[in-house]
């Protein structure tokens, strides 16, 4: 059997990126799909820990057989690359960013193919999310250079809040499901699985003010030696949960842009 590999973008178990690499993982796809699909998309398994819980068409998720392909022939998609290649012989997806050439995006063309393996947790998703709008709030940077090089504080909570009730304001009596990652710890620092509904967590109030649920509602939290299975399940339930909503406001209205709220809305398109 022949493989198209690919990396893991930066990946951090706070931080996975999992909107990047899904790039790399649509690249790989499109080129097995030019070549009859005769090569199995390889990830490793500890960084693609998605697979356990979505299912991923044409991908095999391996530590080991990751680890054993080295010194591939690579595929740099900044050229070009959709040709037909040797199938008796396995390839790698250049690990660059951005993953194109400018211009030449695909981003979401193949991302409707990727579905829950957990048919009774995809049951209690739509269940719980069908009359709720799906909101997406984006931690920002701490920091920005600005033209003069210097360092500049961007952080203002309160004109953070007030930004995301200007937008939750507009669906009066309506309910809401929040997929956030904004606390007060810098980004991709915190705990794992915040509960945003204690007052020490800066959107707390939101829980307070209008009718509001989160991943907590749909998967607890779980012993320690299991927690890293669970962050990731968080981050599932949350883009499926916004996937699944009868409506969606993206990062882009709350604060900044992130490619889990192209995801999502590509996604909702598409299915």
């Amino acid at each position: 059997m022949s493989y198209l590999k690919i990396g893991n973008v930066g990946w951090s178990m706070r931080d996975t990126g999992f909107g990047n690499r899904i790039q790399f993982w649509e690249i790989a796809y499109e080129l097995n799909k030019y070549n009859d699909f005769k090569f199995t998309i390889l990830v490793e398994k500890d960084k693609w820990r998605e697979t356990k819980f979505l299912n991923f068409p044409y991908t095999q998720s391996s530590n080991i057989k990751f680890n054993s392909f080295k010194d591939l022939s690579e595929i740099d998609a900044r050229q070009s690359w959709l040709n037909k290649l040797d199938v008796t012989k396995s390839w790698s997806i250049l690990e660059e960013w951005p993953p194109y050439e400018g211009g030449d995006e695909f981003y979401g063309k193949w991302l409707h193919l990727i579905t829950l393996k957990d048919k009774v947790l995809k049951k209690k998703i739509k269940e719980l999310v069908k009359d709720r709008i799906g909101i997406h709030i984006r931690h920002w940077p701490i920091e920005d250079i600005d033209l003069n090089q210097s360092t500049v504080e961007r952080f203002n909570y309160d004109e953070k809040m007030k930004l995301v009730r200007e937008i939750m304001d507009k669906y009066p009596n309506s309910k809401f499901y929040i997929s956030t990652d904004v606390t007060y710890d810098k980004p991709a620092t915190g705990t794992l699985l915040p509960d945003f509904r204690k007052k020490s967590q800066w959107i707390s109030e939101i829980y307070r003010d209008y009718d509001v649920i989160d991943y907590r509602d749909i998967i607890s939290p779980v012993e320690v030696d299991k927690i890293y299975d669970r962050k990731t399940q968080r981050d599932v339930v949350d883009l499926f949960s916004l996937i699944y909503s009868k409506e969606f406001i993206s990062s882009r209205k709350t604060g900044m842009h992130s490619s889990w709220s192209e995801f999502v809305k590509i996604y909702r398109k598409k299915s």
